[in-house]
């Protein structure tokens, strides 16, 4: 049988559900991961053309083979979330499992009578399959039809299409060319080693690299209360920014 590959086609589109029970209570904890891989073994194709374009969900259990996918990573966590599972889990319960988790993880939740018995996996929008034996892709989006709000994603399309905007550019748009107002601009990219003088929040980076228009931006919010970073949609700042002017003035 051939080896199949599936990841999402978009980032944060990997779901992990862990389900925690005690005594007829039930937690779910929920994790976000920015990337994801699952494999399966089959003869034919897993997922049609419609299962890859996925529009509501995708949960990666077994395929028509009875064959089941198997995770082979899901990388960079962005996110978590407990929640009670059903009615008879209190608040309280919700509480002393956060706190027991923070402290031991796994181990913590078991000392207080918490087992995790169960597991799903979800992804959510457009897919990626491969077979992992020819080479071949199959996508949910087609790429040439991914697009970053309205922006032409291939790179001819932006080239031709920046190179018009230049040739038809007025003698005044010319001549400001690259000239910003200072008001809108930025101080250069610090590392997370130094940290910001004021409290306040400023532009974020998880990554070392910045990804520039027309892709997507990977620019996030970050609050610096004076000690640590408040940031909810990352566990990491690798770098940061803020205004190089005083917004008060």
């Amino acid at each position: 049988m051939a080896t199949w590959t599936l990841t999402p086609q978009h980032k944060k589109s990997a779901i992990e559900k862990m389900f925690f029970f005690k005594e007829g209570k039930i937690i779910i904890m929920e994790q976000g991961f920015r990337w994801a891989t699952f494999s399966v073994q089959s003869d034919d194709r897993p997922l049609t053309d419609a299962e890859l374009r996925n529009d509501d969900y995708y949960e990666l259990a077994s395929i028509d083979n009875d064959e089941t996918w198997e995770m082979q990573d899901m990388t960079d966590g962005c996110w978590m979330d407990v929640t009670a599972g059903n009615d008879e889990t209190t608040d309280e319960d919700l509480a002393a499992f956060n706190d027991a988790w923070e402290a031991d993880w796994y181990s913590g939740v078991e000392a207080i009578g918490w087992s995790q018995d169960e597991t799903e996996y979800y992804y959510y929008g457009p897919l990626l399959l491969t077979n992992e034996d020819t080479g071949e892709e199959f996508y949910g989006e087609p790429l040439e039809d991914i697009s970053v709000s309205g922006v032409p994603e291939t790179v001819k399309e932006f080239v031709e299409g920046y190179a018009e905007h230049i040739e038809n550019m007025s003698d005044e748009e010319w001549d400001n060319l690259g000239n910003e107002d200072e008001k809108s601009s930025y101080t250069d990219w610090f590392p997370a080693s130094i940290n910001p003088v004021r409290v306040g929040t400023y532009q974020v980076l998880d990554t070392d690299q910045e990804v520039a228009w027309p892709f997507q931006s990977n620019i996030l919010a970050g609050t610096w209360d004076g000690t640590t970073w408040d940031i909810s949609v990352s566990t990491t700042v690798v770098k940061w920014r803020g205004l190089n002017y005083d917004p008060t003035v």
